[in-house]
């Protein structure tokens, strides 16, 4: 026993004896975090995280396919999908590849860290006339390489693609449909629309997504690091650390599940702390993400905790009185005692050009 003990202690010196003075390794400089928006589930669907437009040096953005997987994972992402442009590959002297090479790299690195990958790409041609268009869930990319745009709109929904129209208001003087993009919308080619795009909010678009039956989107567009573009933002006193989402409600986190809330329009776009969509969806997502405890009662008031159990924050309003809850926090507010009921205004979310949710909460013996 005391000659195994004598050997170990050997060791362990010659161990320490052996480590470089002169070179110190730090490995926690090698973590590698992934931050998510906390979301509840709703209506018994689970809500992903979602980005459905993003590029990569194989058409004009500024980073390699994994990089774009691997900031994805650390931002949260549940789904991307690396959307290319088809016509568009100022670097394609230098990086080679046809116009499916992105999502061939891309796909073994995001089966690593599971992020599921969409393969999709941009049909890109001239805004305020044809537009940018992103095709879904496609086959084959350089299929969809045509030079009549209705052609190549429709080469992608032959392989089954669902296409968005994208960045409605980008790059003119208004937010606008075309003859062409609202053609296309009526023949159901195209079955969704952006109403948020890098840091662009488009009103306009959310109601055209109410009148005329599109699935809604939020995307980052993004061409060089999120963090180089899309940090931390205040907008109206609302502060955000997480880019532009797509948020989804699917029965199930697998492809087919994905691209069925896609087709049902259970999306709703965040952005900035902000949340667009479809009313039912906003209204449901606040009351999963909300909670209202009694705490006391005193003479003809009562007194609640309000817990805001999702990391986005709300801004709202309770009569004349208004209410910032952030995500992750409580908050004290205080209501006459016999209100059985209480309807708040929600600020940050938006239904409809200038019109947010009105909530409903009911106040119980036990709330």
């Amino acid at each position: 026993m005391r000659y195994l003990l004598s050997v170990i202690l050997v060791i362990v010196h010659l161990g320490l004896y052996a480590q470089n003075v002169n070179k110190q390794n730090f490995p926690e400089k090698k973590n590698f975090n992934r931050v998510e928006m906390a979301l509840p589930v709703v209506n018994g669907y689970t809500v992903l995280r979602c980005d459905f437009h993003t590029h990569t040096v194989f058409s004009d953005g500024l980073v390699w396919p994994e990089y774009r997987v691997r900031e994805a994972w650390k931002q949260g992402l549940d789904v991307l999908a690396i959307t290319d442009h088809i016509e568009y590959r100022p670097f394609k002297e230098y990086v080679g590849g046809d116009l499916n090479t992105s999502y061939e790299l891309a796909l073994p690195v995001a089966q690593e860290l599971g992020i599921m990958l969409i393969r999709g790409t941009e049909v890109t041609r001239k805004q305020g006339v044809i537009g940018h268009f992103n095709a879904l869930f496609i086959k084959d990319a350089n299929a969809i390489d045509q030079a009549d745009p209705e052609k190549a709109l429709q080469a992608a929904y032959d392989q089954g693609a669902f296409i968005m129209y994208n960045h409605p208001g980008w790059a003119v003087d208004t937010c606008l449909l075309t003859e062409f993009q609202q053609a296309m919308i009526e023949k159901g080619l195209v079955r969704g629309i952006e109403v948020f795009n890098n840091d662009e909010f488009y009103p306009r678009a959310l109601s055209w997504s109410r009148d005329q039956n599109l699935t809604v989107f939020s995307s980052s567009d993004i061409h060089w690091t999120i963090n180089d573009v899309l940090e931390t933002h205040v907008l109206e006193g609302v502060e955000t650390h997480f880019r532009p989402v797509t948020l989804l409600f699917v029965e199930e986190n697998t492809q087919e599940g994905v691209r069925e809330a896609l087709d049902n329009r259970r999306t709703l776009a965040y952005f900035y702390g902000n949340v667009a969509g479809e009313e039912r969806w906003l209204k449901s997502l606040f009351l999963a993400s909300v909670k209202l405890e009694k705490i006391s009662e005193k003479g003809k008031s009562a007194f609640y905790k309000m817990t805001n159990f999702s990391g986005i924050q709300y801004t709202f309003t309770i009569g004349n009185a208004q209410y910032m809850l952030d995500g992750g926090s409580s908050i004290h507010i205080t209501l006459p005692v016999n209100q059985r009921e209480v309807s708040l205004h929600v600020l940050n979310m938006h239904y409809y050009e200038g019109k947010h949710p009105l909530v409903s909460m009911v106040l119980t013996k036990n709330n």
